[in-house]
Parts: structure tokens; sequence; C-alpha cells
């Protein structure tokens, strides 16, 4: 992954179309229009972090939901993996499948160093206003690390 190449906080997030858990397509932008998003790249369901990134998240979506903000999580897992995934965890929130790697692509996160996350989202955080403005990043500096979700919401709830 270029940081280089990543969206900065101060651009124009790249809008995009997938679908989720269940199928159903679903624009970002459509999402923006009604609040702030915390759009979300991990490398993979059902793995050790990712488990415990989306169960932090999970735990602290009324928090999220209270301040208007949207939880848009992205991989390059396929429809089914996430809706089992989904199911596994409770999560009261869909998850969005790269299964071609696209959205990956688009906005410069795919992994390009251990083998098995080769072609897989790393992992990273942005936040985003209704203009689909970049109001926050945050990109590890190794795709095992997950993110503050305190600190996410405390910057989700800036915007908002």
């Amino acid at each position: 992954m270029d940081l280089e190449l990543v969206p900065k906080v101060g651009q124009k997030a790249p809008d995009f179309e997938l679908p989720d858990d269940m199928g159903h397509m679903v624009r970002l932008s459509d999402i923006a229009r009604d609040g702030t998003v915390l759009l979300l790249f991990y490398p993979t369901d059902f793995g050790p972090n990712c488990s415990l990134q989306m169960g932090e998240l999970r735990d602290r979506y009324q928090e999220f939901e209270a301040a208007g903000v949207r939880i848009v999580p992205v991989s390059t897992n396929g429809v089914r993996s996430h809706a089992a995934w989904r199911e596994s965890l409770h999560l009261p929130f869909s998850l969005l499948a790269d299964e071609d790697g696209k959205v990956t692509e688009l906005y410069h996160m795919g992994c390009d160093d251990e083998a098995w996350l080769k072609n897989r989202s790393c992992r990273g955080a942005f936040v985003l206003d209704r203009e689909m403005k970049v109001r926050y990043r945050w990109i590890p500096p190794s795709p095992h690390t997950t993110p503050n979700v305190p600190e996410l919401l405390r910057e989700a709830r800036s915007v908002t």
C-alpha cells in the first residue's frame, strides 16, 4: 500500500457501489447523505483481529447510532461469507463485499506484503462527512493492528 495514494484528510472520498451481506447493492454516497460515515477496510471475515474489531464496533454500535454515524465495513470476502460472519457475531450493521477488489484498489488499500493477505483489503478507517470529504484517516503500520474504537467514535462525533 502506498500511503501517498490513499485518500487524505480534506480530499473527497471516491464513491462506489457494492453488494451487502444480503446481496443488495449499496452506494456509499447514498449512505453519506444520511450523515457521517465510518468507512472501514479489513482483511478477512472470521479472522481473530477482524472479529475483535467488529465485536468492539458491535458493542459500541448504539453510541455510533446515537451520534448519527453509519458504520460501513468493506473487505474482499464474498456475500455468503459476510452473511455467515455477520450472523455469527450478531452484527447490527451490514458488511460490503468487494470480491473483485476494485474498491480496495480505488482506495489503494490493498495488502501487498504477507502471502495470506495478498489481494485482500488492509486495515484502515475513514470518517466521511455528508459531502464525502475525508475528515479523519487511520492507517496502521501493520494490518494486524486493530483501531481504537473509542477514538473512532470520538472522531466521528466531531463531524456530526
